[in-house]
């Protein structure tokens, strides 16, 4: 350990960071977290790394450094690494269609979707037109088989709606028809081994012991609440099927891959995977900046506000959320987990929790983290 890095009892951290500590120690005390880690990572330099509380509601196991908890769409970003590489292999072109790949996807009038236009949530397979349950997520082949003979919502190319739940089981079935592998295991041979991380989509149940509960605050369920700010495309994209926090804390729903929603990870792996992603040589230049590109822009009429998508599906420039500059790459999840790159300043950063609040964009507990980061630099 450096002269530089202070050890506290939440992890260590470089001296210059002391508010950031605070703040993390703050929100533990408060009750604003209850289990909760973030980490900050600068070209292969470790320079934050905290976790702590509680892994359950009653506050009864502590929360550890190996403590993971489902990140939800957070996982998102690591699936789009993983698109990444099959580019950066030649195994998968952008400007191809998707039905080169997996031919039944283009039945239905889906013959000419690209797979850059899949990917930037503007194909309009942002929902299943059946009724969906949440055990229906726990058959794989059911899901990519009502997506893939489907009509699309709209037309191809003239909207932007957030594939919240539709677009795991998309992507993860293109990286099945090209790699022969689950994304899950995919993510595990290119990424998580070479790196001795914890990341899983889809979690072995020797790993449970790990997993910290998932616990809902009072204005989760809040979130839907609102029928002035729901409308049809957010109820088919969030709504069918919903999703329960005691559903996410099932073991069925742990060892199941469910790309969109089921990443298992930590802040210290998280953060590691981007700063891997964007410093090492995993992918070349060239790809890193096709796939951290805006590929489309404006309102997103699922998220209700404007939106910059990548064409793998990163966002882009995150506000605030994502530090100061306009080219991060990221994603968000459900409760308030995040990770992000933020190519300008080389920095890579997580932020995971058990307590899941209301938003899904720009939870105010990692924005505050990544304030202190900022204005530590």
């Amino acid at each position: 350990m450096s002269a530089m890095e202070i050890s506290s009892n939440y992890g260590v951290y470089e001296k210059r960071f002391e508010n950031v500590y605070n703040k993390f120690n703050a929100n533990l005390a408060s009750s604003i977290d209850i289990g909760a880690s973030f980490a900050v990572y600068s070209n292969g330099k470790l320079l934050i790394d905290l976790a702590g509380g509680f892994k359950n509601k009653d506050k009864t196991d502590l929360w550890a450094p190996t403590t993971t908890v489902c990140v939800h769409s957070t996982g998102k970003g690591i699936v789009a690494m993983c698109l990444a590489i099959l580019i950066e292999k030649d195994k998968l072109n952008l400007d191809s269609k998707v039905s080169e790949y997996w031919p039944e996807f283009g039945a239905s009038n889906k013959t000419d979707i690209k797979v850059r236009t899949l990917l930037s949530h503007q194909a309009g397979l942002y929902a299943w037109k059946e009724k969906m349950t949440e055990s229906d997520f726990l058959n794989w082949n059911y899901c990519t088989e009502l997506l893939a003979a489907q009509e699309t919502l709209h037309i191809p190319g003239t909207k932007i709606c957030y594939h919240a739940k539709s677009i795991g089981f998309l992507v993860g079935e293109l990286i099945k028809r090209i790699s022969g592998k689950s994304v899950g295991s995919f993510l595990k041979e290119e990424l998580v081994d070479p790196l001795n991380v914890s990341c899983t989509i889809g979690t072995p149940i020797s790993h449970h012991s790990e997993v910290a509960e998932l616990i809902s605050s009072a204005n989760l369920n809040a979130a839907f609440n609102d029928r002035d700010k729901i409308d049809n495309y957010t109820m088919s994209a969030f709504l069918n099927p919903g999703n329960r926090t005691r559903t996410s804390n099932t073991e069925e729903f742990k060892v199941a891959e469910i790309p969109a929603l089921n990443c298992h990870s930590n802040s210290i792996s998280l953060a590691k995977l981007y700063d891997y992603f964007y410093n090492s040589s995993l992918v070349s230049n060239s790809t890193l900046e096709s796939v951290t590109s805006i590929e489309i822009k404006g309102d997103d009429q699922v998220m209700k506000r404007p939106m910059q998508w990548s064409p793998v599906g990163f966002s882009i420039g995150g506000g605030k959320l994502f530090g100061t500059s306009g080219r991060s790459f990221g994603h968000t999840g459900w409760g308030g987990s995040m990770a992000f790159t933020d190519p300008e300043n080389n920095l890579s950063i997580a932020y995971t929790m058990n307590l899941l609040t209301g938003s899904m964009l720009g939870d105010n507990r990692a924005l505050e983290l990544v304030a202190e980061t900022y204005k530590s630099l």
